[in-house]
């Protein structure tokens, strides 16, 4: 514990050696994301700062330099500045709602948005780039893009994304020690066993005192087995819950991890999971493999998890999560190493088997079945060959098996409980699954499950897994709507791609369908709003559309006859009309919009009267 403290405080130390960057806001109540954070498709690489729920607030300059690039899109970071420091660092402002006036940017922005005929002119690249000093006002702060009001904010070194705070800003006051919520235990492969099982298992941590922890029982373990650290931190918001920085772990003092996230290249930051695993984390907390997985080049981490060939017998473990504010917290556990209790099998034991529910881990495919009569086997067969390898574990008539991802590599069809097809195909990749129009096609190491799910075949439940964003596996539906109709692929209800005919990645878990669109977008409700702290007024309408979305590239306004290039609120589906320079009085605004499907309308106008 003590050579792990030491290490990490001469990181901290090294930290704030470096050039001071200024906060940039005048306000400073802490963050709500922390650098390096798990998000679904990629690590954060910036943290965000609060703003107290408010747009509008003056966003500056971090140090002296050059403003060489804008960027204005309809979701991710919404308005985008990039500031390049005369030190060779560039800070990055994410979801603004204005840029600098004074500084002509805002003017600069709209030159392209006329130039392209379009609100979203791409990256717009200053020529000459604009001069400013430290702390002077550069834009000011939104929730255009993705989220709630607040100020994302990067420190890049070229190609890698650094940690503003190892690169000298100034940390939150009220910070404490991380909190370690407890362990997940995952079998990697079929040779791994937790508590006697192919199962994994989650521990819960106890606290023993201010930074201390202990797991709430020992942990039996077997084989190839991931150890997870599910621990969060605050940024100076105590009801807030953010990534932690730093972990070490190790058995019996010998150090087998180390996490330090300042660093992390752009061209491998879409890697996040393989550090983290959502499928093991309770609520929003993330869970930390205690492992480099293969693939995942991070300076900041390495060791290859829990060490091989540990002796039979009990062992402590323990892991030190910090932030960078030296905070440490240490959990300490017991880990007893044992013998295999679950053994092969060539079939399933008993008869009059049914299934009830599968799921995809990283060891393999594991099946929930009931049973009628335990005398006899019953075989199970995938693709016309028995599987082989399999694992079982045996409760009275319920029976828990694991098909090893070894057994099945490269395998897919139908799978067979005895002389029982299932509704649903399986397969392991590398491989390609078909269901009637549909098509799942599967990464190396990654195994799916996909059964119909209603009488007209445009509908399915995929399972896939194991969560890894290297080698997603692709889902295409091969069949053509009826001529002239618009329509697409839902996800659990929500539209994920207008119908094409291609691949596309697979979200998640769950229900995919066809759905035709014939519903077109239109108006909602208008609102003269004004921005706070800024006092600049703006025209808010909200695009209404029932089925895909709206599509905001397809937006086209006109105030007064004349073409305007608006933000768009994504969260809100909202044109948002700067009317900085209107006069007072009677106005009208009109335009049309497309939804996702391809379904266009005009919407109709609508006047309104500014004040003076």
């Amino acid at each position: 514990m003590a050579l792990a403290a030491a290490s990490l405080a001469a990181l901290f130390l090294g930290a704030q050696a470096k050039a001071p960057l200024l906060w940039p806001l005048p306000v400073h109540e802490g963050c709500t994301s922390s650098f390096g954070e798990f998000r679904l498709t990629h690590f954060h690489v910036g943290v965000d700062m609060r703003t107290h729920q408010e747009e509008g607030w003056p966003v500056l300059a971090a140090g002296d330099g050059k403003v060489t690039r804008l960027r204005r899109e309809p979701e991710g970071y919404g308005r985008v500045l990039y500031l390049d420091l005369d030190d060779g660092r560039t800070a990055v402002y994410g979801h603004l709602c204005r840029y600098s006036r004074e500084l002509g940017l805002e003017g600069k922005l709209q030159e392209a948005c006329v130039a392209k005929g379009s609100s979203f002119p791409g990256d717009l690249f200053l020529s000459p780039p604009v001069r400013v000093k430290r702390g002077d006002v550069l834009a000011y702060s939104g929730q255009l893009g993705i989220g709630a009001p607040h100020l994302h904010f990067e420190v890049r070194r070229g190609d890698e994304a650094c940690d503003p705070f190892e690169e000298g800003l100034e940390l939150p006051k009220g910070m404490e020690a991380p909190q370690i919520i407890g362990l997940a235990l995952v079998p990697r492969d079929a040779s791994g066993e937790v508590d006697g099982s192919f199962r994994p298992a989650y521990i819960p941590a106890v606290s023993s005192g201010p930074g201390r922890y202990r797991l709430a029982r020992a942990a039996s373990l077997c084989g190839a087995v991931d150890v997870m650290v599910v621990a969060k931190d605050h940024l100076g918001i105590p009801d807030n819950s953010t990534g932690v920085s730093q972990i070490e772990a190790s058995l019996d003092g010998t150090r087998f991890f180390t996490m330090d996230l300042c660093c992390i290249s752009f061209a491998k930051y879409k890697e996040s999971t393989l550090l983290f695993d959502p499928d093991w984390t309770p609520g929003d907390v993330p869970a930390y493999r205690l492992r480099r997985a293969e693939g995942l080049e991070i300076s900041g981490v390495t060791g290859d998890g829990l060490p091989a060939g540990v002796a039979f017998g009990s062992h402590t473990l323990e892991v030190v999560a910090s932030n960078r504010g030296g905070m440490h917290s240490v959990l300490e556990g017991e880990a007893r190493f044992a013998e295999h209790r679950v053994h092969k099998s060539l079939a399933l034991p008993g008869s009059g088997y049914a299934l009830k529910q599968v799921r995809i881990l990283p060891a393999g495919v594991w099946l929930s079945l009931s049973r009628k009569d335990g005398a006899g086997v019953t075989p199970l067969v995938l693709d016309s060959r028995p599987v082989e390898g399999l694992l079982c574990e045996i409760r009275g008539n319920e029976v828990e098996a694991l098909i090893p991802m070894e057994g099945i590599r490269g395998r897919a069809g139908i799978l067979k409980i005895g002389s029982v097809e299932l509704s649903g195909r399986l397969a392991s990749g590398p491989s390609v699954m078909k269901l009637g129009a549909w098509e799942l096609e599967l990464p190396d190491g990654a195994a799916g499950f996909i059964q119909p799910d209603g009488k007209n075949g445009q509908s399915v439940k995929v399972l896939c897994g194991p969560f890894s964003q290297r080698g997603r596996a692709l889902l295409a539906f091969k069949a053509d709507l009826a001529p002239g109709a618009h329509g697409g692929v839902f996800y659990n209800g929500k539209w994920a791609k207008k119908l094409d005919g291609q691949p596309f990645p697979l979200r998640g878990d769950g229900l995919y369908a066809v759905g035709e669109d014939h519903t077109a977008p239109k108006w909602g409700g208008l609102q003269i709003a004004t921005l706070p702290h800024l006092g600049e007024r703006e025209a808010r309408l909200t695009v209404e559309d029932s089925g895909s979305g709206p599509d905001p590239y397809s937006l086209h306004v006109t105030l007064d006859g004349r073409p305007v290039y608006p933000d768009w609120h994504a969260a809100a589906r909202q044109v948002r009309v700067d009317l900085t320079g209107v006069a007072p009085g009677r106005h009208v605004l009109a335009g049309r919009c497309s939804d996702r499907a391809g379904n266009g309308a005009l919407l109709a106008p609508l006047s309104f009267t500014l004040p003076r």
